[in-house]
């Protein structure tokens, strides 16, 4: 009461007097503990003398003593305003009490006489609706802000004047500082926070810390819950959050908004919010709250001290990864690795770990491997973390590592288990078709007897994939693996543990002559991988439909796919696998004459170890093709018989895998080794899967290189027959211009220019570039006219030839240049210009051996016996000089 008459306002004379009054007399009441109602009789004639004093002041005009806080009040003073009142009900006096409504007032007695006063109104204030807000915000901005304003900033401030007032006051210090206006309430500024905490010093005694335990959760939850947090009753409680709700912090959900959530949590001391993160952590768990809710607060908090922490860690990591979530999976998982002890968790969490690392980075991931070896040697590997270990291990060529891991796994008795049996024979299965030398009778035998017992509806998906692929490799490529190919493609879902099972999946299809079935597959898969943001799966999925496209005859989208799957992992992340993603850019870049491209592939370092699995057999096929297209036959037929000799030592002699029969033909038929092209040929008609046309297709086509002229056409002509444009476009493409060339080598050149003009659009369509794919020429006899050659199809001029009449030629035979054909004449310009036999060839669709053959022909006809002479015969530039 005394702070009441220190207004600077009052009369000085008015003021000395009342605080006279008052001094002694409520100094004495105060340390008394006076009763807020009941009144001794000296209080009375104080409380008579300050009634005469203020009639006295009304005389001068209206008075109006206003007290807010009134929660606050002291007993003395309650006491004199409860005089007042009843004893100036007809003076110009108003007494204006204002209390905050949320709290419970100290003073339920003196409630209860004031308000039972006939002349005493109670009025409730509450919050500024939007009108109001708008009102407020005009007054300070102008109506134009407010109009701009009023929403974002009345709901930020729960329609309290006390926050809106502060959001105002931060809103104006922006703009003058940083010289900008924030349509945004800045709730995170000086102005709104300091609102903030003084209206929770303000509020309930418990209010602060409910607020702080609400904040924790991020949403009001029960009652009960917060109660069991902060050891509180439930009537506590829920008074506190109906009083922060009435301020204007809290809605329905939590706090309105975040910042203020994140200025509550950061006012407080680190160690103090550790241990209501703590505490929050606990109560969720014996709530019965999914594992990820409790994970949150254990992040929050920074540390899991107790056993059962570590376990709820790694079930949230779980359930986020089941939902694509790795980044906070990684953080669940992290916290649980620094705080775990035992042996066999910490294993666990590792493997964890090392499956997401793997999904954005093979070569990151495995910084966990060491950690990995040494649990497998403890004996603390479940199987599945072991198969983990063991793959991560020779996908990057540590073999013998994995090897040893895996001896160390069957000898411990996985057998006797059967999802360790599964998990084993699955990995066994993978390694017979990618690293068939590794597998010895001490690794992965127990699980190959298993493993072919049972039919594949019983079996899981990823021992139906292995099995599926292994039976492929041994009996050759039917309809029923594509149809059990697609059904696991169906079947199976993207994850780190399944990825094996699709790629054998995939790999069926290709090597069952299927690539189209394969891209489409691929291209799917390459959407899901993308939006669970795997890199590393990204990759493996754009290599397979590399290399599907390349088998359908797609250069291009072969090239495009391979660089895709390049840039989403640096060469090193790749390990050996990088070989087979190596050979699908160096086979298609080769066919489409970038031989500076394919180079570019070739000088990539890859592993020594490459040449110890599948993949090296790839690198060596697609390195022999390059020395084939670059005229150096020896070198590639070196490679591909490196190559055929892993494959028959590995049990993987698959033409529909690696035709490296094929390349080795046409190395033979470039050296002139026709009996050898022949041979190799035959034997490759023999393999399984030979029947699948686009391995036979391209089989016929060879045997009719290394054939008789006149049987030929045949071979080539059943060769067309069973390739087809979806799934063999550039074997078409050259059985039509081999084709081309045995109907010109027998004179029928009209079937010869159409035959040629097909290959022509096929080459095109397989985008080899427009300079490889021109029609041969047809031939015309010498000295024929314009109309004779446009008569019909020309014959080759020669010894009883006739003209278009029938009758024979006459005139004297060609000497020199003008006894070339066109042919040879187009032949022997390339070779003078330096062009190798084989680009020469792959420019009028013939194979080398007929090059040659036009050569000697043409040798012979200009009396010349070197390449290098032809230039000056023809008249054309040499190298040399074309270089210059």
């Amino acid at each position: 009461m005394d702070q009441l008459f220190r207004c600077e306002t009052l009369p000085p004379d008015f003021r000395r007097r009342v605080n006279a009054l008052l001094a002694d007399e409520l100094s004495a009441n105060h340390a008394a503990g006076a009763d807020p109602v009941m009144m001794n009789q000296p209080s009375i004639t104080v409380a008579n003398e300050l009634r005469s004093l203020l009639l006295e002041l009304s005389e001068r005009g209206p008075v109006v003593v206003s007290i807010d806080d009134l929660q606050f009040a002291d007993g003395p003073s309650l006491q004199m305003l409860l005089f007042l009142q009843r004893r100036m009900k007809s003076s110009r006096l108003l007494l204006l009490l204002a209390e905050l409504s949320t709290v419970r007032s100290p003073h339920p007695v003196f409630h209860a006489e004031l308000f039972r006063q006939p002349n005493c109104r109670k009025i409730r204030l509450d919050m500024l609706t939007r009108s109001g807000a708008h009102t407020m915000i005009a007054a300070r901005l102008g109506p134009a802000k407010a109009l701009e304003l009023t929403a974002p900033y009345h709901e930020a401030s729960g329609g309290s004047p006390l926050f809106l007032s502060a959001l105002l006051d931060d809103y104006q210090a922006i703009h003058r500082l940083a010289g900008r206006l924030e349509t945004e309430p800045a709730v995170s500024q000086p102005a709104f926070r300091n609102a903030l905490t003084d209206c929770l010093y303000l509020a309930e005694p418990a209010a602060f810390d409910v607020a702080r335990a609400v904040a924790a959760l991020g949403t009001v939850r029960s009652s009960v819950l917060i109660g069991h947090i902060l050891g509180l009753n439930t009537a506590t409680v829920e008074h506190a959050i109906a009083s922060l709700t009435a301020t204007g912090l809290l809605d329905a959900e939590g706090f309105r908004h975040p910042a203020a959530r994140t200025a509550i949590l950061e006012e407080m001391a680190p160690e103090a919010r550790h241990e209501l993160h703590l505490r929050v952590a606990t109560a969720l768990q014996n709530d019965g709250v999914p594992p990820v809710a409790v994970a949150e607060q254990l992040v929050a908090a920074g540390t899991a001290p107790e056993a059962w922490m570590i376990n709820v860690l790694r079930d949230a990591a779980h359930s986020e990864l089941a939902a694509s979530r790795t980044g906070m999976a990684c953080e669940y998982l992290d916290l649980a690795l620094n705080n775990c002890r035992d042996s066999r968790p910490l294993a666990a969490l590792t493997a964890d770990r090392m499956r997401i690392e793997w999904q954005k980075s093979p070569l990151k991931a495995m910084r966990h491997a060491e950690r990995l070896m040494e649990a497998s040697q403890g004996g603390h590997l479940t199987g599945q973390d072991t198969g983990l270990l063991a793959r991560s291990l020779l996908w990057h060529g540590r073999y013998r590592e994995a090897r040893e891991t895996l001896t160390r796994w069957e000898a411990n008795g996985t057998a006797s288990d059967r999802a360790e049996s599964e998990e084993l024979a699955a990995l066994t299965g993978w390694m017979a078709y990618s690293f068939p030398a590794l597998l010895t009778e001490s690794a992965g035998s127990a699980a190959t007897q298993e493993a072919d017992t049972g039919p594949d509806s019983v079996r899981p998906f990823g021992r139906q994939a292995v099995s599926l692929l292994s039976r492929l490799l041994a009996d050759g490529p039917g309809d029923e693996a594509v149809t059990n190919a697609e059904g696991i493609l169906h079947s199976v879902g993207l994850g780190t543990a399944t990825l094996d099972s699709l790629h054998a999946a995939l790999l069926t299809l290709i090597c069952a002559d299927r690539p189209d079935r394969a891209a489409a597959w691929c291209e799917e898969l390459l959407k899901e991988a993308e939006q669970q943001g795997a890199s590393t799966w990204q990759a493996a999925f754009a290599a397979v439909r590399a290399d599907a496209a390349f088998r359908q005859g797609d250069m291009a989208t072969a090239v495009k796919q391979g660089e895709a799957a390049l840039s989403q992992l640096p060469a090193a992340a790749w390990g050996v696998v990088i070989g087979g993603l190596l050979a699908n850019l160096i086979l298609a870049t080769t066919m489409m004459g970038q031989h500076d491209k394919a180079v570019k592939y070739i000088r990539l370092p890859v592993p020594d170890t490459i040449f110890e699995s599948r993949y090296g057999l790839h690198y060596l096929y697609a390195r022999g093709h390059f020395h084939l297209s670059t005229d150096r036959p020896a070198a590639a037929l070196t490679d591909f018989e490196s190559c055929g000799r892993l494959m028959e030592a590995w049990g993987l002699d698959l033409p529909s895998l690696i035709s490296w029969r094929s390349g080795a033909a046409e190395a033979a038929l470039a050296l002139g080794l026709k009996s050898r092209a022949r041979t190799l040929i035959e034997e490759q008609l023999t393999r399984p899967g030979t029947q699948q046309p686009r391995t036979r297709g391209a089989s016929l086509r060879l045997l009719a290189a290394a054939g008789d002229v006149e049987d030929r056409p045949a071979l080539l002509r059943e060769a067309v027959s069973l390739l087809q444009p979806d799934t063999g476009r550039f074997e078409l493409a050259r059985a039509l211009a081999e084709l081309s060339v045995a109907y010109h080598e027998l004179g029928e050149h009209g079937r010869a220019r159409e035959t040629a003009e097909r290959a022509a659009d096929m080459m095109e369509s397989c985008h080899i570039p427009a300079e490889w794919a021109q029609p041969l020429p047809v031939v015309r006899p010498p000295h024929a006219t314009p109309a004779v050659a446009s008569a019909g199809p020309s014959r080759p001029a020669g010894p009883g030839a006739s003209d278009a009449q029938g009758g024979p030629q006459k005139g004297p035979k060609p000497v020199g240049v003008d006894a070339l054909s066109d042919a040879e004449r187009r032949v022997a310009e390339l070779a003078a210009q330096g062009v190798p036999n084989r680009a020469i060839g792959r420019k009028f669709f013939i194979t080398v051996s007929t090059v040659e053959q036009h050569l000697t022909r043409v040798y012979r006809k200009l009396d010349v016996s070197r390449r290098s002479d032809l230039a000056a015969k023809l008249h054309v530039s040499p190298p040399e000089a074309e270089s210059a």
